[in-house]
């Protein structure tokens, strides 16, 4: 099944307040705009969030969500068609930050978290260049024998600043490069 974000977030709240009918937990009008609270959506439920932080109990509430999101998900993962709503009703809230995911989190159901190993991926060459620079730079001013160099105490404290420049450099022009790419991404 095709989810928008929207329709994602519905079925989540429905399974949710399918499961409660079936355990007998009532779930109120707040508490199931609680589920769906993003202060990062363009228009966040603050009134909710705020009877929510006057008159109910943070943890109590995490707890309960969890325990039949948890239900739900263990009743529908038994068919194959279940399973797959669920997957593909996630997987359309991958870059999505509402209330709601984390206590899918705390229940323990899987989520496709490609984008952040996508991330890691990218800051890998970065990562590795900035770490040669560094040892590169440890050796030079403070162990310069190892490399099998001879340098006047002078030349490897002027080389200090330079290798901390070279650091802050490298960390620029990534950042720029990262930059463009995700301006060229987001066309």
């Amino acid at each position: 099944m095709l989810f928008t974000i929207d329709s994602a977030k519905q079925f989540l709240l429905s399974k949710l307040s399918q499961q409660a009918g079936r355990d007998g937990v009532s779930l109120d009008e707040i508490e199931k705009r609680m589920f769906l609270f993003s202060e990062a959506s363009a228009s966040p439920d603050f009134e909710a969030n705020e009877i929510f932080d006057e008159k109910y109990n943070g943890k109590a509430y995490e707890s309960k969500i969890t325990k039949l999101l948890r239900k739900a998900y263990a009743h529908d993962r038994r068919t194959e068609e279940g399973k797959q709503e669920w997957e593909d009703a996630l997987a359309a809230l991958r870059k999505e930050d509402f209330y709601g995911l984390v206590m899918v989190d705390q229940a323990g159901i899987p989520r496709k978290r490609e984008a952040l190993w996508r991330f890691e991926l990218e800051q890998l060459p970065f990562q590795t260049i900035e770490l040669a620079v560094i040892a590169l730079g440890l050796l030079v001013v403070f162990r310069p024998n190892v490399l099998h160099l001879s340098l006047p105490d002078w030349v490897r404290w002027l080389a200090y600043p330079l290798f901390i420049w070279l650091v802050w450099y490298i960390g620029r022009v990534w950042q720029r490069m990262a930059s463009k790419r995700s301006g060229l991404r987001d066309r």
